[in-house]
Parts: C-alpha cells; sequence; structure tokens
C-alpha cells in the first residue's frame, strides 16, 4: 500500500478506526455521504500518511473528540516539517549573513532557507540592513524580522495543507503579486 493514494477502501478503514477510538463520534450525513466527502479531501495524500497522521492526532488528543479531515492534514504537516526554524534561529542565520551582508549581499541571501529569504526579501535589503547601526539592527530590524517570520511560516504552513489545485490558485497569485511589486 506504500506510495499509493487513499482509496475508498482505505478511507473506510480511516473512519473505522475514528469510530472504534472515539465511539461517541456519530457523523450526521449517511456513511456513504460520511465517506465520499473524507475520499475527497484524504486522496491527495497516501493510505500511510494519512495512517501515521491518525495516529498522531489519537496519541496526543486530550479533548475526546474525533479529528476532522483539517486536522488529520495538519498533523501530517506537522510529522512532515519537524524541523522548522524558531524565529531566534532564523534570526541568527541572518545575524550571521549581515556579517558580509555589504559585499557578499547575494551569496549570504542564497545560503538562508526560503523562508528566511521571503521574510527578508532581498539581497539589497540584507545589505541595507548590514548598513544600519548594530542597535537598531539587534532591537528594531530583529523584532520586525521576527514579527514578519512568523507571519510568513504561518501563511506557508496553511498553503501547506491545501489540496494541490488550490495552492496553483494560491501560488499563482503569489507569483503575480511578487512580479507586480519588482
Amino acid at each position: 500500500m506504500e506510495g499509493c493514494i487513499v482509496t475508498r477502501d482505505d478511507t473506510k478503514k480511516l473512519l473505522m478506526r475514528i469510530s472504534s477510538v472515539y465511539p461517541n463520534w456519530k457523523p450526521q450525513a449517511e456513511l456513504k455521504y460520511v465517506v465520499e466527502t473524507w475520499w475527497e479531501y484524504l486522496s491527495e495524500y497516501t493510505y500511510d500518511e494519512m495512517r501515521a497522521a491518525l495516529k498522531t492526532y489519537i496519541s496526543t488528543d486530550t479533548s475526546g473528540f474525533a479529528p476532522s479531515v483539517g486536522q488529520l492534514i495538519d498533523k501530517l504537516c506537522t510529522i512532515s516539517n519537524p524541523t522548522e526554524l524558531s524565529e531566534m534561529e532564523a534570526w541568527s542565520l541572518v545575524s550571521k549573513a549581515l556579517r558580509n551582508g555589504y559585499y557578499g549581499a547575494e551569496q549570504e541571501f542564497e545560503k538562508l532557507p526560503l523562508l528566511v529569504q521571503k521574510t527578508v526579501g532581498s539581497p539589497s535589503q540584507l545589505r541595507n540592513w548590514s548598513q544600519t547601526e548594530s542597535d537598531s539592527v539587534e532591537n528594531v530590524i530583529q523584532s520586525n524580522f521576527m514579527r514578519t517570520y512568523r507571519a510568513v511560516l504561518s501563511r506557508e504552513k496553511e498553503i501547506s495543507k491545501m489540496p494541490p489545485d488550490i495552492k496553483k490558485i494560491v501560488n499563482s497569485a503569489l507569483k503575480g503579486i511578487e512580479s507586480n511589486g519588482s
């Protein structure tokens, strides 16, 4: 089954697992509609991914409520991206890049992870920051960077949870915004 997308039968198995752990879970619609709806949203993933997401949800759940489709996809994203940088770790990379940021802004920018690059914006921004007084860098710029990084990270997480067809629409719109801003 590894590598195969979730089938209707797989969806039924997942729903049976949910019912066995959460006996009070009683969908309001007929079972065939519940299976069809869940399958529509889970069919973008493999059965192994969704089984792992469900296992993670059940293992960490303290609410006693069955998961929604979105909660399983959220767990899958957490499993898939366990090593995302904290705000301080991201800032530490930028701070290090600033040391060579005047003459080596392009090279330093390219070394940064993609989310950090998106937060910084451009090599020229890195160059500008490298020329700023150190007190301002460590207070104002750091604070603004961290706030922006949180927003970029949050947006990227939300986009990563979207179905591929919706991601294409969002990414196309973002590319349009970026090309108009250049």
